[in-house]
């Protein structure tokens, strides 16, 4: 009872190791994979976001500059497509009907085709008074020659155009209808950097400077136009309709554009929880201190108002190179986000179906080896109660049919030990059979041709050993033939990776090719193909092995008579391709080769035959041997219009 109990434990113990074994490694590889491609895909999903938004920037950067461009065009194209220069020469510009119409031309209302609608217009003389106000036809007199643009444009009398920051009771001057439009009351977020104001005091305008001048080219004064970029939408709704397109996730906008004012959202079409505007809402402090304190780009992870995007974020100039606010675009982190997390449950789910698996078949697996055994167990139990005829039945396909004939094979031995001649004869022969099983087993990838031999010979034996008559003939024949078939593979394939074995001594190519086609010419494969020939004189020798070359001539000759079934035309030509290499072109006007099948002619196994007519190795073979004479094999082939095989050998030196 102690034996038995000790018995089944050991079974037992090894069914759970086969098992635990199966469900480790499993285990172990998906949970490896999953950590992996997790990590990857981290790493792919977040370098592509990056890159996007890098790019969705530099779009809105463009866009953004686009509307300051156009901007200076109307302001130029209101310079001087008006009586400007006349009327600042004659000092009426603010009783000259005709002018003040064209001036105010260029004042766009809503929903017309014109460009960007103007906030304010304003000429001064060549001393940077203002002479007259589009908006505000009554102040004038005053000198705006303070603010760097207008300054700048008349010291140079050049254009320019910038992003300035202008007082609230400047833009009042300018145009008391847009004043409301500046005091953005201040939003602070989870996140934000300190803020010290409660409401802004500043606006953020588009500005654009042309100089006037008469026509001796003398400076008069000059042109302001501008356009206020607080609780203006137009520039990033028109950024979001570019770069995103309307695109959604979870009915939420995926891509969103802000400009700041500072670190203050004065445009933006970010959305707060009560679906308005984020207008007034700060920048956090980390891209705050990087951005405005630093100048530099910032492209990451960022709490936008109530939610994580992966943003971006550049400085914005004014004309003096100060840094007066931030363009932004981000997008909604949400969307990769989530699919961080569905590649992560995919993972486990493998994962997790794996160990499932392992677990089922494991414990088959586990069953058949512990069923196994017993039988093993109950054979030997049986033979030691002096049994000899008792055998194991073989399950060809448990995996333990070695172990089966091996063990029948120690009954037959034991009962028939009278003979024993015949005992040690088939002794050897199990001994060399279970010596080429295990060759096989620990080798095969490298020893193939040992099991081989070993199937061949045994084969041989028994036919031998078995009557005329004897229905099993027939299906060893069959495997004696399939045996020397896959030997000669394996020989083929040793033969496309050795070197050439022969001496390596300079011969006469065309001496080497009048040989190879003599020993073809004459066979019925050739009696309907005409063979033409044209061979240079004078070639210098190429060295080489020469058995091997006049293989490699014969596979082409007999590989061009069976792509003409036996009635076409063979052309064999040589010359110089080089100073130092020999050209040997054979060509033939079989059915040729598809272009798709060029790429793969020269490689082990591929061939266009019926099966049963090549192994798919001679033009591997070929291609190996005159690889490992440094030379080359072009090939040449259109369907129906035969085949050209061109084949350069480096000349040997000093010929």
């Amino acid at each position: 009872m102690k034996k038995q109990f000790r018995g089944h434990h050991y079974i037992i113990s090894l069914r759970s190791r086969l098992i635990l074994g199966f469900i480790v490694a499993t285990c172990l590889t998906g949970i490896v994979a999953t950590v992996m491609g997790i990590r990857a895909i981290n790493k792919n999903t977040i370098g592509e976001v990056q890159q996007r938004v890098r790019q969705d920037l530099n779009t809105a950067r463009f866009i953004y500059d686009y509307n300051l461009t156009r901007l200076a065009s109307e302001v130029r194209f209101a310079a001087q497509g008006s009586r400007l220069d006349e009327a600042l020469s004659a000092g009426k510009i603010d009783t000259d009907e005709a002018l003040r119409g064209l001036v105010q031309y260029i004042y766009a209302p809503k929903g017309s085709d014109r460009l960007t609608r103007l906030d304010m217009l304003a000429v001064v003389n060549v001393r940077g008074e203002v002479v007259y106000r589009v908006f505000n036809p009554s102040a004038k007199g005053d000198s705006i020659i303070s603010q760097s643009i207008v300054e700048r444009c008349l010291r140079e009398s050049t254009a320019h155009a910038s992003t300035e920051i202008m007082d609230i009771g400047v833009i009042r001057r300018e145009n008391p209808a847009i004043g409301e439009r500046v005091s953005i009351p201040i939003v602070k977020t989870p996140q934000s950097v300190e803020i010290e104001k409660d409401r802004l005091t500043e606006g953020m305008v588009l500005l654009a400077a042309h100089p006037v001048f008469d026509k001796d080219g003398q400076l008069l004064g000059a042109l302001i136009g501008g356009t206020l970029v607080n609780n203006n939408y137009t520039i990033v709704d028109k950024i979001r309709e570019t770069v995103y397109r309307g695109e959604k996730y979870k009915g939420r906008d995926i891509g969103f554009a802000t400009i700041f004012q500072g670190g203050v959202r004065i445009s933006t079409n970010v959305m707060t929880v009560d679906n308005r505007r984020a207008i007034g809402t700060i920048v956090s402090k980390e891209v705050y201190d990087r951005v405005m304190g630093q100048g530099k780009d910032w492209i990451a992870r960022a709490f936008v108002v109530h939610d994580w995007y992966i943003s971006s974020y550049a400085p914005i100039y004014d004309i003096d190179k100060v840094i007066i606010g931030m363009l932004y675009t981000g997008v909604l982190e949400a969307k990769y986000r989530d699919i961080r997390m569905q590649t992560m449950w995919m993972f486990l789910g493998i994962t997790f179906l794996g160990g499932v698996v392992a677990f089922v078949i494991s414990l088959g697996m586990g069953n058949s080896i512990i069923r196994r055994i017993q039988m093993l167990k109950d054979a030997t139990k049986a033979i030691a109660e002096g049994n000899l005829d008792y055998r194991i039945s073989r399950e060809s396909f448990d995996g333990f049919d070695m172990l089966d004939e091996a063990f029948n094979n120690m009954t037959k031995s034991l009962k028939d030990r009278d003979d024993r001649l015949q005992e040690v004869f088939k002794r050897l022969a199990r001994t060399e059979r279970l010596a080429a099983l295990g060759q096989m087993a620990a080798g095969v990838a490298h020893e193939i041709n040992n099991p081989l031999g070993g199937i061949l010979l045994y084969s041989n034996i028994i036919l031998e050993e078995l009557p005329e008559d004897h229905q099993a003939r027939e299906n060893l024949e069959k495997i004696i033939y399939q045996t020397e078939r896959s030997k000669k593979i394996v020989q083929n394939l040793l033969d496309f990776s050795r070197t050439p074995s022969g001496e390596m001594m300079p011969y006469d190519i065309n001496r080497v090719i009048e040989t190879s086609l003599s020993l073809v010419k004459d066979q019925s494969l050739f009696l309907g193909i005409d063979i033409t020939t044209s061979f240079a004189a004078g070639l210098p020798e190429v060295k080489g092995d020469r058995s091997r070359l006049e293989e490699v001539f014969l596979n082409f000759f007999v590989n061009a008579a069976d792509a003409m079934d036996g009635r076409g035309e063979l052309s064999i030509s040589t010359g110089l391709s080089s100073a130092n290499s020999v050209k040997i072109v054979v060509s033939d006007t079989g059915k040729g080769i598809d272009k798709a099948y060029l790429p793969h002619i020269f490689e082990p196994f591929f061939t266009t035959k019926e099966p049963g007519q090549g192994t798919g190795l001679g033009l591997s073979i070929a291609y190996g041997i005159i690889q490992k004479h440094n030379g080359i094999i072009d090939v040449e082939s259109e369907p129906g219009k035969g085949t050209t095989f061109i084949i350069s050998l480096p000349v040997a030196m000093g010929t």
